[in-house]
């Protein structure tokens, strides 16, 4: 069982650029919460999708902001999963976004909290969506087909397996992870770089 002493050195390395023991915990804990997550969803795709998206934000929130750990981070982590399933069965079309992460995030917003002006908020939104856009760019042609997914309903993740090359399911789900943590970060960098332009 991972003690929080543990997940704050593996949250350290990855702050720190060493992404690697962070990436097999997530494998280890999505292989603990599976059986859980599986009797919610009683869905592979499901207990996978919705695994990812909250494994996004923990990344986003406690490696991005480096927010201070939960006491208890495997609970919080597994209703996280809860959550990102009881919002997908409100709205199927937007379980897991990537809108939901650049732009309503409210910590992501916190430094631009003075910033009560409806136009500069509308800057602030045009700048968000450039970030992602450029982020987009950045990527190679394979997570960009993965990402897909995410913004095309119709592009399932299942169908790109044979397409990609990847041996099993369960590689697709982690390349897909991990393009997304790639992209998440790219977003934030270029985020922080047009505002420090916007600012000149």
């Amino acid at each position: 069982m991972m003690n929080s002493s543990k997940l704050k050195k593996i949250i350290e390395q990855a702050i720190q650029g060493n992404e690697l023991p962070f990436d097999r915990f997530v494998k280890d804990l999505f292989e603990q919460l599976k059986p859980k997550l599986l009797s919610l969803t009683q869905s592979q795709q499901e207990t996978e999708d919705i695994f990812i998206g909250a494994m996004q934000k923990f990344w986003e929130r406690f490696v991005v902001l480096q927010e201070k750990l939960p006491e208890n981070s495997i609970g919080y982590i597994f209703v996280m999963c809860k959550n990102n399933w009881l919002i997908s069965k409100r709205h199927p079309w937007n379980s897991v976004v990537l809108k939901e992460t650049i732009s309503e995030d409210q910590k992501f917003n916190d430094h631009n909290n003075n910033i009560n002006d409806s136009l500069e908020n509308l800057e602030i939104e045009w700048l968000q969506k450039r970030a992602l856009s450029e982020a987009l760019d950045s990527l190679s042609q394979k997570c960009k087909t993965l990402m897909q997914t995410e913004i095309d309903s119709d592009t399932k993740l299942k169908d790109l397996q044979e397409q990609l090359g990847y041996v099993n399911y369960q590689a697709l789900v982690q390349a897909k992870y991990n393009c997304k943590k790639r992209l998440i970060k790219k977003v934030y960098e270029i985020f922080d770089q047009l505002m420090a332009l916007k600012q000149r």
